[in-house]
């Protein structure tokens, strides 16, 4: 049996990492590599990784999306979540990982796309490695609890009513008591709950204000924000990344200004 050695990161259609750098390889596995769209054994092993940026589908169209020029601000918010969705898989909480990759397609896109965005802002925020990994994390599952949430109220092509309303704005509190029994970070959780407040304490569900918000959540927010109103959703059209830039800028207090400058910097 041969065995070959892999040069390169290799994702899934739906860009969670299968195989790291370095990884072995057998036939067995190179088989059903194909079988997910791998063409020949040779373009998995032999690639010069400092030439090359290896980009998702996903993330790809979210960099398109936003019009950003340098690939190298894509590359390295992909490597660091792949990083996090790959060491999941050992995790307590992988379980929901899976399950969000499989409930609503737009609802697995919007989870990387806000934590793309978020670890964009992080890393010009000069966050360490496991500062990115924890808001890497979080900003993935910022939107666990709506695995809780009926699809029709999710799908639903309309404005919500009072009642639907209602039942959507639980998300935040029961995505928290969804993951307290598997052990995820503090800042993780602290996302997970608070990524719906807004500075001026007009937010839910705890109406916090200002620094009561913790500092991955206020940078979360904008991310969910932005990724809201630029992609397809069954109730609204999408709007440009200049409206969205706009939105965040005329809801005065709402959002933090250093974040929202840092974004606008990366989108220089």
């Amino acid at each position: 049996m041969s065995e070959y050695f892999t040069k390169k990161d290799i994702y899934d259609k739906n860009g969670i990492l299968l195989l790291s750098k370095g990884q072995k390889m057998t036939d067995a596995v190179i088989t059903k590599l194909k079988r997910l769209g791998s063409s020949k054994p040779e373009e998995l092993i032999n690639f010069d990784d400092k030439q090359s940026v290896v980009l998702t589908p996903i993330a790809k169209a979210l960099g398109d999306r936003m019009n950003i020029r340098n690939d190298r601000v894509l590359e390295y918010s992909n490597k660091v979540l792949s990083t996090v969705i790959f060491g999941s898989k050992t995790k307590p909480w992988w379980i929901y990982v899976n399950a969000l990759s499989n409930y609503i397609d737009w609802l697995y896109t919007h989870s990387i796309d806000v934590a793309m965005i978020s670890l964009m802002i992080a890393a010009e925020l000069k966050y360490n490695d496991d500062e990115l990994w924890n808001l890497g994390l979080g900003a993935f599952l910022h939107d666990v609890g709506k695995l809780l949430i009926p699809k029709p109220i999710l799908q639903k092509p309309g404005p919500l009513n009072d009642l639907e309303m209602e039942v959507m704005r639980q998300h935040c509190e029961l995505g928290k008591s969804s993951l307290e029994p598997y052990c995820l970070p503090k800042e993780g959780m602290d996302i997970i709950l608070q990524h719906h407040e807004r500075l001026d304490g007009s937010g839910y569900p705890k109406g916090l204000k200002g620094d009561e918000i913790c500092r991955n959540a206020r940078i979360v927010m904008i991310a969910d924000v932005v990724d809201a109103i630029t992609s397809g959703r069954p109730y609204k059209p999408t709007q440009e990344m200049n409206e969205a830039i706009t939105i965040l800028r005329s809801d005065e207090g709402k959002y933090s200004k250093e974040f929202v400058s840092v974004l606008e910097k990366i989108l220089e």
